[in-house]
């Protein structure tokens, strides 16, 4: 079992070292062509994550790919590929995975209120996003980051861990992994939360693209919720809106946890991916 786990988190590993080799020496070349001056480096520090997660890819579906063969040989998948998501489906994926940012996101900040781990990482947020339009923010962090990321946490990690443990408790600990590779409580707290629930629904709608979907729309709305807010609560009228639209989210997320869940059960919980 060791083995096994060891087989399951190494990816983890090499997604690690190439993004600190990408990231500390695009730190250097920045602070030395300014002078000296880090916030160059917070400047581009989203680029960076993008570029990380462009150069992680590539090992990550190479790996991937011997997986799935595996799989098939060893007869852990009945199907010959992976279920295509409907039109509706994807968008409800979509949404469902900003609803999740939301409410998780509530959680998180009312247990670590006003904590050093809190004010710390929100002046991080600040220093990361400031001077950054926000069609570039969603093509590092809403898009590029996305894809990396599910890419190694779920298709490799969690899928490994799938094949060896009961589908609860490799989503529990992939979902941590990927909570200890954001590397501070706020978002370990959050990501862990989060990917456990990308990792369920990526088994339950059959997909490799469920959790890449969720994962999108959890990173979009992160970007323009916080904007959408401040405009929303500038008097009360937009209040009630931003309340319904919060209860719609919930709704929503409910329906589709259902529905997902119900497909899974429908074809007798047979693996897909």
């Amino acid at each position: 079992m060791p083995m096994q786990i060891w087989r399951a988190i190494y990816p983890m590993g090499i997604h690690f070292g190439i993004s600190q080799i990408v990231a500390y020496a695009g730190l250097y070349f920045l602070v030395l062509r300014n002078g000296g001056n880090k916030d160059a480096y917070y400047g581009q520090v989203m680029m960076l994550t993008g570029l990380t997660g462009l150069l992680a890819l590539i090992p990550t579906l190479f790996f991937y790919k011997k997986d799935l063969a595996a799989r098939k040989y060893g007869g852990i998948l009945k199907e010959k590929r992976t279920r295509k998501l409907g039109f509706w489906e994807s968008i409800l994926l979509f949404f469902m995975g900003g609803a999740l940012a939301q409410y998780i996101n509530m959680i998180v900040n009312i247990l670590l209120m006003g904590s050093d781990a809190s004010m710390k990482y929100q002046n991080t947020v600040e220093r990361m996003t400031g001077g950054k339009t926000l069609l570039s923010m969603i093509l590092w962090i809403g898009i590029v980051a996305p894809l990396a990321e599910e890419a190694i946490f779920r298709w490799l990690v969690f899928l490994r861990f799938r094949d060896n443990l009961r589908l609860i408790t490799a989503a529990i600990l992939s979902g941590v992994m990927f909570g200890i590779y954001h590397g501070n409580l706020v978002q370990g707290i959050y990501a862990s939360i989060l990917g456990t629930v990308f990792a369920l629904l990526l088994e339950w709608s059959g997909s490799l693209w469920g959790s890449v979907l969720l994962h999108m729309g959890a990173n979009i709305w992160s970007l323009i919720s916080g904007t959408a807010a401040a405009y929303i609560m500038e008097n009360e009228e937009r209040i009630m809106v931003w309340g319904m639209l919060a209860l719609g989210l919930l709704i929503l997320t409910v329906f589709g946890m259902r529905y997902f869940y119900k497909k899974y059960t429908g074809r007798n919980r047979i693996r897909e991916i």
